[in-house]
């Protein structure tokens, strides 16, 4: 399993990473509407619905995606995104007794489009700033460096579960160990970078993104409790050793607005 999980990471990452360098915001922002739009198919079957309807529920995901580029602020989106990781938070602290809030078909089919698409507007926003390749790949790393930290740390000594009943195999010790390799990776960052901000900035920008960590956690527990709820181990089966395109992304669904909305709030240009 982590030798799969290892050569799908190395097969994934430098497109990813090619995509940030080299794509101009239009076919940047169809790149990353190709991901959120097959993950919305993945997220149809966490949903309840049948095969049919899952290609037409990601078909409703695109129309919306371009309804709300054109039609809506990507602020108001944004807030749209963190009002509901807030409400999230609370659902996966008191799973499974909210389940009535959000089990039927309909309720999880309407949260589907409130996870996704302020997603991929979050990205698109981070692609306009003039930092924008360094902002995108300090959100990717950070993710990725908190999913490799996690799971050494979990494996190692993750006796104290952070959430048995939502997810049993994570652990307080990942939790850790994604925050310390993050970390790293953050320093890092600024210090190749460190001519862009002065040093109060760079230190504001270190404890985001120690925040954004925080935050990307919470989408996993919640894509986990989604999961369980509904009985599957994975969204799908697209991607050897890591189930489908929304387990690779569902911290990224969380970590994405919250860290735009974030750069918006402290004036990044």
């Amino acid at each position: 399993m982590l030798i799969q999980r290892v050569v799908t990471a190395l097969i994934l990452a430098p497109i990813v990473i090619a995509g940030i360098f080299l794509l101009s915001d239009g076919f940047f922002a169809v790149f990353v509407g190709l991901f959120i739009v097959v993950g919305g198919w993945e997220f149809a079957n966490l949903c309840g619905l049948a095969s049919v309807q899952r290609v037409l529920y990601a078909g409703l995901i695109l129309l919306v995606m371009v309804s709300a580029y054109y039609f809506l602020s990507s602020g108001l989106l944004l807030w749209i995104g963190l009002v509901w990781w807030c409400i999230a938070f609370v659902l996966v602290v008191s799973y499974p007794r909210g389940v009535k809030l959000w089990g039927r078909v309909w309720q999880r089919s309407c949260i589907g489009f409130v996870i996704l698409v302020p997603a991929w507007i979050s990205l698109i926003q981070l692609k306009t700033y003039e930092n924008s390749t360094f902002l995108i790949l300090v959100l990717m790393f950070l993710i990725w460096g908190a999913d490799v930290g996690a799971y050494f740390a979990g494996r190692a000594f993750g006796q104290k579960k952070l959430a048995p009943r939502v997810s049993p195999g994570k652990s307080w010790a990942g939790v850790y160990g994604g925050l310390a390799s993050a970390a790293g990776g953050v320093l890092l960052a600024i210090w190749w970078e460190n001519s862009m901000l002065s040093g109060s900035q760079w230190v504001m920008f270190f404890f985001l993104c120690m925040l954004i960590v925080v935050v990307s956690v919470l989408g996993d527990l919640t894509e986990s409790m989604f999961k369980r709820h509904r009985g599957v181990k994975d969204s799908s089966g697209l991607l050897p050793g890591h189930g489908g395109i929304l387990d690779r992304i569902d911290s990224l669904l969380a970590a994405g607005p919250v860290y735009a909305l974030s750069l918006t709030l402290i004036g990044w240009k």
